[in-house]
């Protein structure tokens, strides 16, 4: 780093709120170059790029009210602040949204999974954000304060807008996400291909939501969600209405993957990287359908 940035980096004030009340108090004083500090995991990376260095670090970390798993009725809720190792373990999580639990299970390393917290993810709007798939297909709300206090929930595909964009004012701070929890009849399965074996970055990630009707054999409340193929991710609609009230079963597990290809072609139509995540897509399907365990385990027919 030159002299120039060492002094840059050395200049930032920082704000430690200790409660939500505090934190509007600082967020009031935002500008567009302050930055709020959760797990810290992209943000100190991100300061040290010349020209990029805030004014104003407004720190979390002391806000440990932020950082739970609680079912409220049938809504699952889980504060900003909760670390990916903490989602993952969580029985709540695990019972309620398990595609979640097995997202941030796939987050980084360990020391990632023990810093990141899955607000900063969400804020960060990466891509390859793995929490981001699983939520969307949990259709989460996203609930924030701002610096006048004002309280304000939204859903997440209102909030996340393309890479490293979202609808966050810079006075506007993530304090929460919600969404119905799902019940012993419901099913949910997160998959993802990286670069690389560990600690490895999605090149596709998708989660799988079904409800299960053990009478009939079929699905119902299909959501799909795909994600690292785009800007964002997002709901696979058409999708969704082909496998509503189908039967668990080999030919709906091919319909599944088909229109998880179908989606990513239509996402990144003439995207050098279209070959690989057709292919890869088609995979990743099977991997996250079986894992439903709804069928006898069924594999992809390669061309």
């Amino acid at each position: 780093m030159s002299p120039e940035g060492v002094s840059e980096v050395a200049a930032i004030q920082v704000v430690t709120p200790s409660g939500v009340e505090e934190l509007v108090t600082a967020l009031a004083e935002a500008t567009p170059r302050t930055r709020l500090l959760a797990g810290g995991t992209d943000l100190v990376r991100d300061i040290r790029r010349p020209g990029a260095a805030p004014d104003v670090i407004i720190d979390l970390t002391g806000l440990t009210e932020l950082s739970y798993v609680r079912l409220d009725g049938r809504e699952l809720r889980v504060g900003a602040l909760t670390t990916f190792t903490e989602l993952q373990l969580d029985g709540l999580v695990r019972e309620h949204a398990l595609c979640l639990s097995l997202a941030a299970a796939q987050v980084g390393s360990t020391q990632i999974r023990n810093a990141g917290t899955i607000g900063g993810n969400i804020a960060n709007a990466s891509p390859c954000a793995d929490s981001a798939t699983a939520l969307t297909a949990l259709g989460a709300d996203v609930t924030t304060v701002d610096g006048a206090g004002s309280i304000r929930t939204r859903p997440i595909g209102a909030v996340l807008l393309g890479s490293g964009r979202t609808s966050l004012a810079r006075d506007e701070a993530i304090t929460e996400f919600s969404f119905s929890a799902l019940g012993a009849e419901h099913r949910s399965a997160f998959a993802k291909i990286g670069s690389r074996t560990a600690v490895s970055v999605a090149r596709l990630s998708a989660a799988l939501v079904v409800r299960f009707d053990a009478a009939t054999g079929t699905l119902t409340d299909v959501r799909v969600a795909l994600g690292a193929v785009g800007e964002t991710a997002f709901r696979a609609a058409a999708l969704e209405q082909t496998l509503e009230g189908r039967p668990a079963d080999e030919e709906s597990a091919r319909l599944f993957a088909a229109g998880c290809v179908a989606a990513v072609q239509g996402s990144i139509p003439g995207r050098y990287s279209l070959p690989y995540k057709q292919h890869a897509a088609r995979g990743l399907a099977y991997d996250a359908w079986n894992s439903l365990a709804l069928s006898l385990p069924c594999e992809p027919a390669w061309d």
